[in-house]
């Protein structure tokens, strides 16, 4: 991976919000050029504050944020919101000639930059027809397509996954890491715990406006969990009063709704193998793995047990 010795991004005691009402508080992060760094957590923590903060567009009440290595950098900012920026009317291609135009690049280098934004995000077989007429994940790679084709220094990609197939999802990872090659910093803004895991190289879980856990993937969730596995149990219909209280004394809680129980311990196997035949006796379904980015979220959150 690519890196220069100055941070893409730099948050520092930062405090933002909206109509006297505040969301950061006291918020530091440091994004290193050629990273890919993900926020995880819960709707209303934070998210796409920091990505507004980061971006200029929501001013921070106090603080410092800084970009590269000083205001000059703002213009280096590849921005994919979350709701398509794009024009309707026009095609991809002529979408990203429009972005390239308004980040200054010279009339002579805005063709090979358009089409490098366009190969890297798979935009190719749509590149000329009209968004309105593309589905939402071509419209989420020609979104990601503007956004690269400055290129930025920093790139924010907010929760660019959403609605899209695998086969996008794999494209706009390719993207993502292309990108964090070339040198950029990456700010993803995601629930998607699955693509942050196989993507990001740090990840901060947010909770309230603030960070409460930041790492590497892997370290953050040996840390959170270590051998323990997650026994999960899966009902088409609530369980049965019986089967309820047994799982209960078994150890596994529930998600409110009787439909699914889950236990986490280092000895998960063993108690999926005990609890087969109460489970299948009411059509349940059991499954055991390792936990993931969405359940250490749970687990910071006090959700998961």
């Amino acid at each position: 991976m690519a890196s220069d010795a100055t941070p893409a991004l730099v948050l520092e005691a930062v405090e933002a919000g909206y109509d006297g009402r505040p969301v950061l508080r006291d918020f530091s992060l440091s994004i290193a050029a050629g990273s890919i760094y993900a926020l995880l957590g819960a709707n209303g923590a934070g998210k796409s504050t920091v990505a507004r903060v980061a971006c200029g567009l929501l001013p921070a009440r106090r603080g410092q944020v800084r970009v590269g290595d000083g205001a000059q950098s703002r213009g280096r900012i590849g921005l994919a919101p979350q709701d398509s920026a794009l024009f309707p009317a026009l095609s991809p291609r002529e979408n990203v000639e429009v972005t390239a135009r308004l980040c200054g690049l010279a009339r002579g280098g805005v063709r090979a930059a358009v089409d490098r934004a366009l190969a890297l995000t798979g935009c190719e077989p749509r590149a000329d027809q009209a968004v309105r007429t593309l589905s939402g994940g071509w419209r989420r790679r020609a979104n990601l397509a503007a956004a690269l084709v400055g290129p930025p220094r920093l790139l924010i990609a907010d929760e660019p996954t959403e609605g899209v197939d695998a086969a996008t999802r794999g494209v706009l990872a390719h993207a993502l890491r292309a990108t964090a090659q070339g040198g950029a910093g990456c700010l993803l803004i995601s629930h998607d715990a699955v693509f942050v895991a196989e993507t990001a190289d740090r990840v901060g879980v947010m909770a309230q406006g603030r960070l409460i856990a930041e790492g590497a993937p892997h370290d953050l969730l040996r840390e959170a969990f270590g051998v323990a596995r997650l026994l999960s149990v899966r009902f088409p219909k609530p369980a049965s009063a019986e089967v309820a209280s047994q799982l209960a004394r078994a150890g596994l809680t529930e998600d409110g709704e009787g439909l699914e129980w889950r236990r986490l311990s280092e000895d998960a196997l063993s108690f999926a193998h005990t609890l087969a035949p109460l489970v299948d006796s009411d059509g349940g379904e059991i499954a055991v793995r390792r936990p993931g980015l969405d359940d250490l979220v749970a687990r910071l959150s006090g959700g998961l047990s």
